[in-house]
């Protein structure tokens, strides 16, 4: 058999599995049993979006966000930047096909509040962020 051929057979039989998610889900700081698929990605999503990222070891560089790189920023600037943040935060993880910034609304002159919607291989849900400049 051809080499070239036996490789293209083999690529041909290669195919994607996506495993299950299954992890501990966590209310009020406390582990409350295990869930799965878009629960957990619910919360994977929250946890991402209160996660600053570089600080702990424990993740790598693509896992967190960069909200801090905006305090004593001006109102202006935070709200194009935190659009940016929110939308390479999510990305980083694999199972969040796209991103939508529905909108942004200043709560004080300290902080912002996206509405999100964050499509998954799960399904697509709503979500809010609070950003504090």
């Amino acid at each position: 058999m051809d080499n070239d051929l036996f490789q293209d057979e083999i690529e041909n039989s290669i195919e994607e599995v996506t495993l299950p998610t299954l992890t501990y889900q966590v209310v009020n700081g406390r582990v409350q049993g295990m869930i799965d698929e878009q629960t957990a990605m619910r919360q994977a999503i929250d946890k991402i979006l209160r996660t600053e990222r570089f600080v702990f070891p424990i993740y790598d560089d693509q896992y967190g966000n960069d909200f801090i790189e905006l305090i004593g920023k001006d109102m202006p600037y935070a709200k194009n930047e935190v659009q940016r943040m929110i939308n390479e935060a999510l990305l980083g993880d694999d199972r969040v096909v796209n991103v939508n910034v529905d909108d942004i609304q200043e709560i004080d002159a300290s902080s912002l509040e996206a509405k999100v919607t964050v499509e998954t291989i799960f399904g697509d849900f709503d979500t809010k962020v609070e950003v504090t400049m």
